[in-house]
């Protein structure tokens, strides 16, 4: 059960490390409790306003370090391939959503300084990886808007995979 204490303590030791902490997996759900169990309070006295009024600070803090962490993840990742520890479920969705806008973002730069701009799709469904005619690997994941050479765009058209973006 968390304690006004052992919510300073997360923020503080997220605070003091450049990597992001573990944080139990119900995180959101036991901060809830803690916040409701507070506000329940009949007899509130002048300190329980303060130390609502400092949880919430406290919350807000902890969440903006670990949003930072997963903003700086998230391009390392795109760079390196590694990706971080201790990301909690919902952190998850919001870290591989920008990693993946990330590397397409990275992919239509480095196509268009390199090649003639070109037509970019958008995939339709996700297509397992695959070795494409000019030997290079491909792996489409639905929603992905790419740069694909013409004789493989035409070929995932027809399939219905890809459409022009």
């Amino acid at each position: 059960m968390l304690t006004f204490d052992s919510i300073r303590d997360l923020e503080r030791t997220e605070r003091q490390s450049k990597r992001l902490q573990k944080l139990p997996e119900d995180i959101a759900a036991q901060i809830f409790e803690y916040l409701k169990r507070k506000e329940r309070l009949t007899d509130k006295t002048s300190a329980d306003l303060v130390e609502m009024e400092n949880i919430t600070s406290t919350i807000k803090r902890l969440m903006e370090l670990r949003e930072a962490k997963i903003l700086t993840s998230a391009m390392d990742t795109v760079r390196t391939g590694l990706p971080p520890e201790h990301l909690t479920k919902d952190e998850e969705t919001v870290f591989y959503s920008l990693t993946d806008a990330l590397k397409q973002h990275r992919e239509k730069f480095f196509h268009d300084i390199h090649n003639e701009p070109g037509v970019m799709y958008r995939v339709k469904r996700a297509v397992p990886a695959f070795i494409g005619p000019d030997m290079k690997t491909y792996e489409l994941n639905e929603e992905e808007v790419v740069s694909l050479p013409e004789p493989l765009a035409e070929l995932l058209i027809r399939d219905g995979v890809i459409e022009k973006a």
